[in-house]
């Protein structure tokens, strides 16, 4: 599903933002569906270089926060979504339409643009806490 994912998704956006700014790198954590063979091969397929991932460093990693508040969000429209009966790819289907709508009109760009430029910020909060837990 991952690689669907990324297959449908990444590819495009990879390609624009390589034309905007030329070299970069995917950064995603060390969760198994992320460094599962497959993925990796994918990756290296698509010529995608991913950064390595310290262990203990969500605070990295912007989309933690907006999945947080997107998550917030979610519970404050929908709060008995968490009720939702049905086999597994109904409430995934159910999911993904009400998760697409949200991440594309909830999450405020101002809060995007926050996340970005805390990251310098956050990344030497992480080396100076040698990897371990930030306030972030």
């Amino acid at each position: 599903m991952y690689i669907v994912v990324l297959d449908n998704s990444l590819v495009d956006v990879w390609q624009e933002v390589e034309d905007i700014v030329g070299d970069h790198i995917f950064q995603q954590n060390g969760s198994k569906i992320h460094t599962a063979s497959d993925t990796m091969a994918w990756l290296a397929g698509n010529h995608i270089q991913v950064t390595e991932w310290p262990p203990n460093s969500r605070d990295l990693n912007p989309n933690d926060h907006c999945w947080k508040r997107l998550k917030h969000k979610l519970h404050q429209r929908l709060p008995t979504m968490h009720k939702t009966t049905g086999e597994p790819d109904t409430i995934s289907r159910c999911l993904v339409e009400v998760l697409d709508v949200f991440w594309t009109k909830n999450i405020e760009r101002d809060v995007l643009e926050s996340l970005w430029e805390s990251m310098p910020t956050r990344v030497a909060t992480v080396l100076d806490a040698k990897g371990w837990y930030t306030k972030y």
